[in-house]
């Protein structure tokens, strides 16, 4: 085999799953079934804010009920989901009834993936998930849960590991395991900072690249040597750089997601975010009135009452900000389920600084 770049400028070894295709091309709804875990791993980059939190997130949207999974993977056109936490399997009823709620709405082609930590992964707890549909599944360096997953046919299994800084032995014993035991990949995942990890891994002296505000300095290296050995053996190794995730994976789902919701005056910038213009003011009824005596009709404007403004496209704001006596500005959205202002610029007045 021969280490290669992906779709997603990774690097890899054999061909990558289905999966990361998917996760490549924005087109997997991340499921995150709870923040609760068994472990408490040093370079976890879970939020503090999910961390130990018994909490249902489809992408950035906050679950109360199934169908907002339904209408969230609609929305960014998800072609399948990836089934995160937390520890998964502490909530393992949670977890199947998921796998076959989204198979029976998109069908079997949709593809599901599984990380787990393995430490629950029973046999029974298997079958469970085999059962179920599971296509996928991803177990964080425990050996047992690999050998008990490989006895069932048809899905797909592997270990997904932090590519740690120095510890391309035990990677390449690892990738030995997995070749005897004709597991179907290893995954390696660059090591990155996140808000609760920091602390501990400064304190083993971890530091950032120079290129990067969150990738490990030295995981990129490890993984490299790690993949040259995986060239001369038989399982494929997929490295999933820091890159990936922010380049491709968010942003193409944030591009899908955008284009899947956006109004028709909306447009989609390259980075997935929505480009509009907006008229900010108290009396919104007065806006819309002006508005539409200059010439706009009504698919042409939105009112936004919770954000105190009506939305028009990026061109007509600029036009009618000379024109009319109100606060113009452009906006770029992020297209999430809530919605938030990435970037705002006042077009015909000086924001207020406090």
């Amino acid at each position: 085999m021969k280490v290669a770049k992906t779709a997603g400028e990774s690097l890899a070894a054999g061909n990558i799953t289905r999966g990361c295709e998917l996760c490549i091309e924005g087109r997997k709804l991340v499921l995150f079934v709870t923040g609760k875990c068994n472990l408490d791993c040093y370079y976890c980059t879970i939020s503090k804010g999910r961390w130990q939190a018994d909490e249902v997130w489809a992408n950035e949207r906050l679950v109360k009920q199934d169908a907002d999974i339904i209408d969230e993977a609609k929305k960014c056109g998800a072609k399948g989901a990836g089934i995160t936490g937390g520890e998964p399997l502490l909530e393992l009823d949670r977890v199947v009834r998921y796998i076959r709620l989204l198979k029976k709405k998109f069908g079997k082609q949709f593809h599901i993936h599984l990380y787990t930590n393995g430490t629950l992964a029973t046999a029974d707890v298997l079958r469970k998930l085999h059962a179920a549909g599971l296509d996928e599944l991803r177990i964080h360096q425990n050996k047992k849960a690999v050998k008990e997953a490989l006895k069932l046919e048809g899905w797909k299994v592997g270990m997904e590991v932090p590519c740690i800084p120095g510890s391309e032995k035990e990677l390449c014993k690892l990738i030995d395991f997995l070749g005897t035991a004709r597991a179907h990949f290893l995954n390696l995942n660059e090591l990155e900072f996140s808000e609760r990890n920091i602390a501990p891994m400064e304190k083993i002296g971890m530091a950032t690249r120079k290129d990067s505000l969150t990738a490990v300095k030295g995981s990129r290296e490890t993984a490299m040597k790690v993949l040259r050995y995986a060239a001369g053996q038989n399982l494929p190794v997929h490295f999933c750089t820091a890159a990936l995730k922010l380049d491709y994976q968010l942003r193409n789902r944030l591009r899908n997601r955008a284009n899947n919701i956006r109004k028709g005056f909306e447009k989609v910038t390259p980075e997935g975010f929505l480009l509009k213009g907006a008229v900010m003011a108290d009396d919104l009824e007065a806006v819309v009135k002006a508005l539409r005596k200059a010439g706009l009709k009504g698919g042409q404007l939105a009112l936004k009452t919770e954000k105190r403004r009506v939305e028009l496209s990026a061109v007509d704001a600029r036009k009618l900000a000379k024109k009319l006596p109100f606060k113009f500005a452009v906006v770029k959205e992020y297209p999430c389920a809530g919605p938030w202002d990435w970037e705002l610029t006042p077009l015909n007045y000086r924001p207020e600084v406090s």
